[in-house]
């Protein structure tokens, strides 16, 4: 049969490139939380498993095997497309199921509608093609056609994650892929079909099918676990989530490849299949004890820039996962071996697929909704690897290989020792700080780390830090929950998306709004917001405060009520989980969700921010709502303000409650200096930055997704040119303080002090303090311990009202009587 190994590969690239568009095409409706990417990847191995089955048979049974393949590949190929004629349909029939409380089921519809379809027909390819090899050596080839295709799935994972999707976007990329497939089987010429005869081996029996669909569930749940951990090496980017699957499919495929020849060469291939499943547990959880090392790996490569650093992810989930992947790529030549009769091959092969698929689609739901739930995720690496020990144990007795037992045993307890002597990933405090909370949620690993001689915090979400108690960061925040109401004062019902340290939320409570309903993709950061309570006053105590656990887009688009205001706090837009919350169509979710008066307000971080994709932000919000403004916050972040009325400003507004006047005045916001809280570009000033804007992002061209790869390797590097961007179309020129910010950010503190020498005012007296006490910090970690307390000693009589430089100076002179 010739072209068939061309086919398998092409076909391969061609359904990761489809399956990884639908993940981001389904993260648009059934929203990013952690139970709708396991629905998702649920549906597809379903669909995939079944597919196997029913083609796997028909090509056994038909006369004409080759039109079978042909009908799965073009069935996958037209399937492929058909979610960019259902995503407009589930976007106006999910709000119903939504609002009837039947989110999962709502959830699972979408993936079904539009993943299984092709998945289906996907699932055939490989048994399909294995009943055109059926013979004396069909196994062995199946087997490698299966590790060429896995193989093939690496490269459209490549190519999609990391070049069409940013290049074309969803839909010409699912084009790109069909085409692909449709051209691999062109490559296919009809040749000799071996016929069935005598059979040889024994079909697969209930024992095989359940060691089969273990194997599959315990795999899709070490997946689960091990994008989790890979977290804290890689990050959180686009790009750091294809690496990750790109290695997985890459074992598999190498796997599949070289296990070919091994699964032949064994007496007992049972008993093997059991070594197998031993190796994979204690190869799953031995990196789990080195993991610190990794972050290391990943500079390994040398130089600098984003390619480095891609490589270096690479290199690192190489050595995290191949081992294992690899492993699993060989269970499925060895199951051939154990039971795939070699002229029954594509009805058997469809069988074990099914089995495996169907275990596939379990193992995620299991580690998220259970194993995560009650266990944490790093004691579920354990149970998913005694899972596995005892699937080889289990396989050892079958196959009457008693010897096999006490390597089991011992397995066990390495594995044990594993992982009760490792460090949860993320609980290692940064260098001076301690842990102060520690939680591995099933949505996310939940860390705070402290500080003690100034009580300074940082909560972080999956290694990332999302909320530093700092001075800009405390500007920010503030400002994101005052603002709304200082231009809707009359407002009585609030959104906020995102919780974070909740002091945003307690902003906005602190004004007389009856209701403020706050979605959180974390839920479990909740339990955090007693540690930044000082900030926050503890929104989750007000009665007028509700917490719903759900992607904020996602509740957007299936909730009908409307709010008088709506705050978006997400993360940064280059995260793999918050890029669809800066698109055209999720700000029209926005605007749609305001009532005839409402704000909308979103925090816009300008660190790991090219000033081009900056501009895009503004054009795009621009570009959907009818008024809008921005605002600049510590010289680090802006504030998006929009709405479909006219906007007018009341700074006294914003004060008007003793408790907003208190929190605003403890960062140096003050009635007395207005400008700081005022617009630097109004609704002209933003028309004209979209005039002269790059395209909008959009939810099937979302350029924001893709920023880590232009950000400069100094994060801060990007601050001081997108707040000259900002001021570049506004009216007004930067003040001595925003001056004095933007040369703070460049690096050049001394600068940054002498901008405001002789300036008055509370806010120049604040960052006076601010710049005096990052050089005493500078002077102390450089071995000058005396001038460091002498610039503190400074910082403090700029500014009597902040208590931090007092504090610096009775940590370092503790210091200098310890040398002492």
């Amino acid at each position: 049969m010739q072209g068939l190994w061309a086919f398998a590969l092409l076909s391969g690239v061609g359904v990761l490139m489809a399956q990884i568009t639908w993940n981001r095409m389904l993260l648009l409706i059934a929203g990013g939380s952690v139970d709708s990417t396991a629905v998702v990847l649920s549906a597809f191995m379903l669909g995939l498993g079944l597919g196997g089955k029913v083609f796997g048979g028909l090509a056994q049974r038909s006369s004409n095997p080759l039109g079978v393949l042909k009908l799965a590949a073009m069935g996958t190929a037209l399937g492929s497309l058909i979610p960019l004629l259902l995503e407009p349909m589930m976007e106006g029939v999910y709000p119903y199921f939504y609002s009837s409380g039947l989110q999962f089921p709502a959830r699972f519809l979408s993936a079904v509608l539009m993943v299984f379809p092709a998945a289906f027909c996907a699932g055939g390819i490989i048994p399909s093609a294995s009943r055109l090899v059926q013979g004396p050596r069909g196994r062995r080839t199946a087997s490698g056609l299966y590790g060429l295709n896995s193989l093939g799935s690496a490269i459209g994972g490549f190519l999609a994650g990391f070049v069409l999707l940013e290049a074309v976007g969803t839909a010409p990329t699912l084009l790109i892929g069909a085409v692909l497939l449709v051209a691999g089987l062109a490559l296919v010429k009809g040749g000799r079909v071996e016929p069935d005869r005598v059979v040889k081996g024994i079909p697969p029996g209930a024992f095989h099918l359940v060691v089969y669909a273990a194997g599959g569930c315990l795999a899709l749940g070490y997946e689960t676990v091990w994008s989790r951990q890979l977290t804290f090496v890689l990050g959180n980017s686009t790009y750091a989530f294809s690496t990750m699957g790109i290695m997985v499919l890459l074992g598999i495929g190498l796997g599949g490849w070289f296990g070919r020849n091994l699964a032949l060469r064994v007496k007992s291939p049972l008993a093997l299949f059991g070594t197998v499943q031993v190796l994979l547990a204690v190869s799953s959880v031995l990196p789990l004890s080195a993991l610190r090392s990794f972050g290391a790996v990943a500079a390994l490569t040398g130089g600098a820039g984003w390619a480095a650093g891609t490589a270096g992810g690479f290199l690192a989930s190489f050595l995290y996962m191949l081992p294992s992947t690899f492993l699993m790529g060989v269970t499925f030549p060895v199951m051939l071996s154990v039971c795939a009769r070699e002229d029954r091959l594509g009805e058997d092969v469809g069988k074990l697929s099914l089995a495996n698929c169907a275990g596939a689609a379990i193992g995620p739901i299991l580690a998220t909704r259970v194993l995560f739930l009650h266990f944490g995720v790093t004691n579920t690496a354990m149970l998913l690897a005694f899972g596995s020990i005892l699937t080889g144990l289990a396989c050892f007795i079958r196959a009457r290989r008693f010897s096999g037992l006490p390597g089991g045993l011992a397995a066990a307890a390495m594995v044990y020792f594993l992982v009760v002597t490792s460090r949860p990933p993320g609980s290692e405090p940064p260098g001076g700080m301690e842990l102060l909370y520690f939680n591995e949620d099933r949505t996310a690993t939940v860390a705070v780390f402290g500080r003690e001689w100034d009580g300074y915090r940082s909560l972080r979400i999956n290694g990332v830090e999302e909320v530093p108690i700092d001075q800009p960061s405390l500007e920010a925040f503030y400002m994101l929950g005052h603002l709304p109401w200082g231009y809707n004062p009359g407002a009585r019902t609030a959104l906020a998306v995102a919780l974070g340290g909740g002091i945003t939320s307690g902003a906005m409570l602190t004004h007389p709004i009856q209701s403020l309903t706050c979605v959180e993709i974390c839920p479990g950061v909740s339990e955090a917001l007693q540690f930044f309570a000082l900030e926050n006053r503890r929104p989750d105590l007000d009665p007028r405060f509700t917490l719903v656990g759900d992607d904020g887009r996602n509740y957007l688009l299936g909730m009908r009520e409307t709010f008088d205001l709506i705050v978006c706090d997400a993360t940064h837009p280059g995260s793999s989980e918050s890029w669809l919350l800066y698109t055209r169509e999720f700000y029209s979710l926005v605007l749609k969700g305001l009532s005839t008066r409402g704000v909308a307000a979103q925090w816009v971080p300008l660190h790991q921010l090219p000033p081009r994709e900056f501009h895009r932000i503004l054009t795009t919000w621009a570009l959907v709502f009818p008024h809008s403004a921005a605002h600049l916050a510590g010289g680090r972040h802006v504030i998006l303000i929009g709405s479909p009325d006219s906007l007018v400003l009341s700074v006294e507004s914003m004060f008007a409650s003793d408790e907003a006047a208190e929190q605003l005045g403890s960062v140096a916001f003050s009635l007395r200096e207005p400008l700081y809280l005022r617009p630097v570009l109004d609704s002209d000033g933003m028309r004209e930055a979209m005039s002269a804007g790059p395209a909008p992002n959009t939810d099937h061209r979302a350029f924001c997704q893709f920023i880590r790869r232009w950000a400069p390797d100094d994060p801060q590097a990007t601050i001081t040119p997108n707040v000259a961007l900002l001021f570049s179309f506004s009216s007004l020129s930067p003040d001595p303080v925003q001056m004095s910010q933007m040369v703070y950010w460049n690096g050049s503190i001394p600068g940054a002090y002498s901008l405001l020498e002789g300036v008055y005012g509370v806010m120049a007296s604040r960052w006076r303090s601010v710049a005096l006490t990052s050089a005493a910090e500078v002077l102390y970690d450089g071995g000058s311990p005396t001038e460091a307390v002498q610039f503190a000693v400074r910082a403090a009589a700029a500014d009597p009202l902040w208590t931090r430089p007092e504090r610096l100076i009775a940590y370092m002179e503790s210091g200098l009587q310890e040398t002492e």
